[in-house]
């Protein structure tokens, strides 16, 4: 008769039950003629016993059933092969040429049966398929770096047809261990061979395979683990290509074979466009439920390297801000497309909306030629987003909106910051003008579309939509840059001026101003979060008058500084006073009204 082994532990916890229970029948036997009832000392007995069996039959199925030491049998007696056969190539027996050869046709012999012991169910299968790759990479390795016997072309296309290997069998098999294996492997000794000076495109499409297997290591398995390791060590060897070209660029010399500058554009092409239908595939096989972090932030990771990698050798940066400028209307096209599944939230538009934008800020100003000129679309480019964001109930997209608003501001403050008035007149002004109007009709729509009721960071971080306080900031602060733009040039009209000392001042006044008006419309439209940015821009003013200008400038550029503050303040006590009575007032009326509608209710 067939052995059944999974049913030896259920024989033995019903031989330990009926134990338990004939000690149990002795013990009230026992009581009855006592009195007395021991039952938690023969239970406690009981449990003990049955745990001791227990666990000696679970060490025992692990020691011997369960094939953990067979396999360790299995394991020593395949390396025996290999470490023979180094044996008599180390020993001059065998010619290392051959000697490498007779290692990988084992090596590749093991891995192949490991796919005949996955199919027939085999606990042996992980020992024949693990050590085949192991055995594969190391010999490989060693045979091109040690031996020099074979090529790195052979050596690259060995790597990744056991990675290949491994990951179909266990695509085929359902089983995950040897696509872990195949994808570290080949991704790890791809990079060692001829470090530090690879022949960066062989290596560069092995890593493309690696990323691709990790893809395909996730429809096993959860694993963005994986997926993370190898696209962290694609961008490395690329930032490592990119940078020893670049010193070639930069220094001159002679041209390395190994950086094959010939190769960045189809590199390029390839890897982008191969990540970017990973993270679509991704977000699309999601579908309702939750995407991956991986998946959600690998359409920014995947823009910024490509432009990065591709912009230094260009020439014509026209062309190529323009072809990037495309590259990011796909990225908005995608979004769009996935708008339109009607799915709650409108799950990865965000991703390709962000990555879209982050493009349009890098590639912008190579089409029109500054930064200066792209400001203006961005900043409509933010409110556009709040707009979409509104309607397809996405908060990502809102914060990007938010995100995107500010960047535009703080390019803005590198133009026209300081004395960068003086080189854009024309250009500054109205480029801060229509930045101020965008800012401020960004932050009115924000005001009058409330933030998505389901949206993570809203619920959780910002409940009450404190954080488009920042594009009111914004917009402020583009028109502030505007009104500088305006009183600079109106400056360089009376020559007997001093010129720096007078712009400081205006500045101290024009802040000043800015917190007192502010103010004023808050305390008429009973504004409290209008309150709190007029108390935060007399703070800095503040901090512009005792802090710079005491420190840059004196006589009446400095008195009419001092003085401008001063007034602001006072203005400010004053509104803050007349806002906390009227607030007394309302409160009292509320109390009063209150009373008198409890009173009625007791007379009826």
């Amino acid at each position: 008769m067939p052995d059944h082994p999974r049913s030896e532990p259920t024989v033995a916890d019903l031989h330990v039950q009926v134990e338990a229970l004939t000690l149990r029948v002795s013990q009230l036997e026992q009581a009855m003629a006592t009195g007395t009832l021991p039952a938690t000392s023969a239970s406690t007995k009981a449990d003990r016993l049955k745990t001791k069996e227990k666990t000696s039959n679970r060490l025992l199925q692990l020691m011997g059933g369960s094939s953990l030491l067979p396999r360790i049998a299995a394991l020593c007696f395949l390396l025996v092969v290999a470490l023979g056969l180094r044996t008599l190539t180390d020993a001059g027996t065998i010619d290392p040429q051959i000697g490498s050869i007779l290692g990988m046709v084992y090596a590749a012999a093991l891995a192949f049966a490991g796919w005949f012991h996955y199919a027939k169910k085999s606990a042996l299968a992980p020992v024949f398929s693990i050590s085949g790759g192991l055995l594969m990479f190391s010999i490989v390795l060693e045979s091109h770096a040690r031996f020099e016997s074979i090529p790195a072309e052979l050596a690259y296309m060995t790597l990744a047809a056991t990675g290949i290997g491994l990951g179909v069998t266990s695509y085929l098999q359902k089983v995950r261990l040897p696509i872990l294996v195949g994808t570290f492997g080949m991704c790890f000794a791809s990079v060692a061979i001829d470090w530090p000076a690879p022949f960066f495109p062989y290596l560069a499409l092995v890593l493309w395979l690696a990323n691709i297997l990790a893809f395909f290591a996730t429809r096993l398995r959860r694993c963005s683990w994986l997926r993370w390791v190898t696209l962290l060590a694609t961008l490395f060897m690329l930032m490592l290509w990119r940078t020893k070209l670049g010193k070639f660029v930069t220094f001159g010399g002679e041209l390395q074979v190994h950086l094959a500058p010939g190769w960045i554009y189809p590199i390029t092409l390839l890897l982008s466009g191969t990540l970017l239908a990973i993270a679509l595939i991704g977000i699309l096989r999601s579908g309702e439920e939750r995407i991956s972090k991986f998946d959600l932030t690998l359409p920014l990771i995947n823009v910024l390297w490509a432009h990065w990698f591709v912009r230094y050798p260009v020439e014509n940066l026209s062309f190529f801000g323009g072809t990037s400028t495309l590259v990011a209307l796909l990225h908005f096209g995608i979004a769009w497309k996935l708008s339109q599944r009607k799915l709650s939230r409108a799950p990865g538009t965000n991703a390709f909306t962000l990555a879209g934008a982050a493009l349009l800020c890098v590639s912008l100003p190579d089409l029109l030629g500054s930064m200066l000129y792209a400001l203006p679309l961005l900043a409509a480019l933010a409110l556009i987003i709040s707009i979409f964001s509104a309607r397809w109930q996405s908060g990502g997209m809102r914060v990007t909106a938010y995100v995107l608003q500010v960047v535009v501001t703080l390019s803005l403050t590198w133009f026209l910051g300081g004395e960068g008035v003086a080189d854009h007149f024309m250009d500054g002004l109205i480029v801060s003008a229509l930045c101020g109007l965008l800012g401020l009709a960004h932050y009115r729509h924000c005001r009058k579309t409330p933030p998505p009721a389901e949206s993570v960071f809203f619920t959780r971080f910002d409940k009450i939509d404190r954080s488009a306080v920042l594009v009111l900031l914004a917009g402020l602060a583009n028109g502030y840059f505007m009104t500088m733009v305006l009183v600079y040039q109106g400056l360089l009209r009376y020559p007997d001026v001093q010129l720096a000392e007078a712009f400081a001042s205006i500045q101290s006044v024009s802040i000043n101003g800015a917190a007192t008006v502010i103010m004023s419309l808050a305390l008429a439209w009973r504004n409290k979060e209008l309150r709190n940015v007029a108390i935060l821009i007399i703070i800095i003013g503040g901090a512009k008058v005792f802090l710079g200008d005491m420190l840059s400038i004196s006589g009446l550029g400095l008195v009419v500084s001092v003085f401008s503050f001063g007034m602001a303040a006072s203005l400010q006590s004053y509104a803050l006073t007349r806002w906390q009575k009227v607030e007394a007032w309302e409160r009292r009326q509320r109390e009063e009204n209150h009373a008198g509608d409890e009173n009625l209710n007791q007379q009826e």
